[in-house]
């Protein structure tokens, strides 16, 4: 646990340095060739008639549930959200007993098929970029146990295999619809090395089958799911539960509209609120009693929560109130599926699509008290660094410099390798392994869980030799406070960082 470890070695960065521990976007990522072909065979064996039509049908459900979840009154999400124990202690439904509350989505045979066929890859894509980034910024973090609430049809577990292939040993899927139960598993097929799976169709169905000493999970993860539950109540229900059962990491994922970013802060808000409150009570306990040593080490090692990622803080979100909305984007590469069935209006649809996304991830334990990257680090500007040149080192090697053009002409001109969908039966996969050991040998200095790192919220704009950011940090050393802040850099005034900053994407992490 991250509460009983001690302050880890101080990591000195370097201008050269910084880029790869920021960096944090995925480029266009490609779905993985076992999912591929899964997807097809699946498509192929359920022959389904007049695809087109039900994935429109399908989008257009997705939009209702959106329009459900808008009449929500305001006044019964203020005070959910201001007061958030009050309002469970007048639900009566405590435990929910039907599936996703009382009028969650459930889906038919036809819905399924389409949405393996049209939004599995996306979803599937926002999932291994949120976990891929839970594995870079805790490096010993390996998932033994994991619970996928919502599982569908297996989106996330094929993105937990991709990003942790060996250590996974128990995973246990909660999915309530008996039509995604079975496209999952139908999906599975063939696959090697799997770990022990259970499927449940509702969390009281996983508590009464496992016993309270291993309910616990190394990760939960609940991925599209919360914006199916138009009753906020029962979204708060299942956070709650969720919790209970994370022995270290929860991670949340919807879709990047303000739907779902406003689930999330909900969420973010009230996971940090119950542990404050949880908190204060064992000071309160603390004070009065001080002879029961076992039970204050108990409450210590659950106490205390922070996030992951995305936010550097634990303060309140500084996009509150603003008319913005946080989320990110994932670019992937279209299956043949989803070019053969998704519509264009007008234009031919792309060969991409970037899938917007919003997400949390928390950890128990206390954030780690760690140096900022910027500490102790001074930067020359571009006249201080003109002047500290050698005039030795602007001398120019006319030979070296020949005998490197006529090497460069006598070479011959590589290929790059490209991915054809079309060759999915051919294509082995051991091309996926090893593009995992060139991303972790890539992977060398991962950023620390200090507040030091904020975050890109938006697109940096380039304008001339100017780039303009906008960046969401801690202005407190122990992460409880955070702001959001306009950032401008010049390659006059700090070469070091507007050189960095020419590089930042959207999502990247952003050194203080």
């Amino acid at each position: 646990m991250a509460s009983l470890i001690p302050e880890t070695t101080q990591k000195i960065f370097t201008a050269e340095t910084l880029r790869s521990a920021a960096k944090q976007s995925e480029g266009c990522l490609i779905v993985p060739v076992r999912l591929r072909r899964a997807i097809k065979r699946y498509l192929r064996e359920q022959e389904e008639p007049h695809m087109k039509r039900k994935v429109l049908r399908l989008s257009e459900s997705f939009n209702a549930i959106k329009g459900v979840n808008l009449t929500l009154t305001e006044s019964t999400s203020k005070e959910l959200f201001e007061d958030p124990l009050k309002s469970v202690e007048q639900s009566k439904r405590w435990k929910i007993k039907s599936a996703y509350g009382d009028i969650g989505l459930k889906y038919r045979d036809d819905e399924t098929i389409a949405y393996v066929a049209s939004r599995m890859p996306a979803v599937y894509s926002a999932c291994y970029r949120v976990l891929c980034e839970v594995r870079r910024r805790l490096p010993g973090f390996s998932p033994a146990k994991v619970l996928d609430f919502g599982a569908g049809t297996g989106s996330a577990f094929w993105a937990l295999r991709e990003v942790w292939p060996r250590s996974l040993e128990k995973v246990n899927l909660v999915e309530p619809s008996q039509s995604m139960q079975r496209a999952g598993q139908s999906l599975m097929q063939g696959l090697k090395d799997l770990p022990l799976i259970h499927s449940y169709n509702s969390i009281q169905a996983l508590n009464k089958d496992i016993s309270k000493s291993e309910r616990e999970h190394d990760l939960v993860i609940a991925s599209y799911v919360l914006g199916e539950v138009p009753s906020l109540q029962d979204r708060i229900t299942i956070v709650r539960q969720l919790w209970d059962l994370t022995r270290d990491v929860l991670v949340l994922v919807e879709p990047g509209t303000p739907q779902g970013s406003s689930i999330i802060s909900q969420m973010r808000s009230h996971i940090l609120w119950m542990e404050k409150r949880k908190s204060r009570k064992y000071e309160a306990r603390k004070s009065k009693d001080t002879k029961k040593e076992t039970c204050k080490d108990l409450v210590t090692l659950r106490s205390g929560v922070h996030i992951v990622a995305p936010c550097p803080h634990e303060g309140r979100c500084p996009l509150e109130n603003s008319g913005k909305y946080c989320h990110f984007a994932q670019r992937l590469q279209r299956t043949t599926s989803q070019r053969a069935y998704k519509r264009s209006k007008s234009e031919p649809l792309r060969g991409f699509e970037d899938e917007k996304f919003s997400f949390v991830a928390f950890r128990r334990g206390e954030r780690p008290r760690e140096r900022w990257p910027l500490d102790g680090m001074k930067f020359d500007t571009l006249k201080e660094q003109h002047a500290k040149r050698n005039p030795e080192d602007l001398e120019i090697d006319y030979e070296d410099l020949l005998r490197l053009q006529a090497e460069a002409e006598v070479e011959p001109c590589k290929k790059e390798d490209l991915v054809n969908y079309e060759s999915d039966e051919v294509q082995d996969d051991t091309v996926d392994s090893d593009k995992d050991q060139e991303k972790g040998e890539e992977e060398t200095i991962p950023a620390d869980l200090g507040g030091g790192w904020g975050r890109i919220i938006f697109s940096p704009v380039r304008r001339g030799r100017q780039v303009a950011m906008d960046v969401c940090r801690s202005i407190k050393r122990d992460g409880s406070e955070g702001s959001f802040q306009h950032l401008v850099f010049t390659r006059s005034k700090n070469p070091t960082l507007h050189r960095l900053a020419k590089k930042s994407l959207w999502g990247d992490l952003w050194p203080f």
